[in-house]
């Protein structure tokens, strides 16, 4: 079961009269020069949103007591995929650097672990019945694997980078409206709802831990064993 806990989602963008960066390959790569990356208005820039370990909802501000578990800020490029930086890209630090979306691989039950710095490009492995990939991740991401094994092919991961990845597959003035559809009854769930991608649409999305009066708390050790699907995948 998920524990509880409280997270943002703030959209982000480039100064337009900023250099265009890009890498050996043609491929745009966002800013990490301080002012570059700004915050703008739209999809639910400056909610707070809470996991009751239900359900998630808006609520008005965050409680004191909550604590900074992780933030990262993930952009979209089209014809490249995901860059994912560790922190706030609007006030970034000078030890962090983009890096595109990846995976760890699990060996024992094949599932796959989000990270910007992890060792694989793609998912482990996949099944049929799975419309999850479908709607978080674009086909460059989906595993070369197939099995019918119902144990097999999970999802784990970087919370923050699994709520980025929600972000990005709902255009941004319908997140507000789909996002607290996604998660019923303690489980994530899917959209069927299908839109291309978004361009360098940039978020940047922050968790906090729960302080004790808001559903029993939680703790960062609680929020890393969710991560790691001690207390069950995001997906399956």
């Amino acid at each position: 079961m998920s524990p509880c806990f409280l997270f943002k989602i703030d959209e982000i963008g480039e100064d337009r009269n900023a250099a265009t960066l890009v890498d050996r390959l043609g491929n745009w790569i966002p800013s990490t020069d301080a002012g570059v990356n700004r915050r703008i208005h739209g999809g639910v820039s400056g909610t707070v949103w809470f996991c009751d370990k239900q359900q998630i909802y808006p609520v008005s501000q965050l409680p004191a007591g909550s604590v900074l578990f992780k933030q990262y800020s993930m952009y979209f490029g089209a014809g490249f995929g995901f860059w994912v930086l560790r922190g706030d890209a609007t006030n970034p630090q000078d030890y962090d650097s983009w890096q595109p979306l990846r995976f760890d691989h699990s060996n024992t039950d094949y599932s796959s672990y989000l990270t910007n710095a992890g060792q694989h490009p793609t998912l482990r492995v996949q099944r049929s019945d799975q419309q999850w990939p479908r709607m978080l991740l674009p086909d460059i991401y989906h595993a070369q694997i197939w099995t019918n094994t119902q144990a097999y092919g999970g999802l784990t991961g970087d919370l923050p980078i699994l709520l980025a990845l929600i972000a990005h597959s709902v255009p941004r003035d319908r997140l507000p409206s789909v996002l607290p559809t996604l998660f019923n009854e303690g489980a994530w769930g899917v959209h069927q709802l299908r839109w291309p991608r978004t361009n360098q649409r940039g978020v940047v999305v922050t968790v906090y831990t729960c302080p004790s009066t808001w559903a029993g708390g939680s703790t960062t050790h609680e929020l890393e064993q969710y991560e790691h699907g001690a207390l069950g995948k995001y997906y399956n």
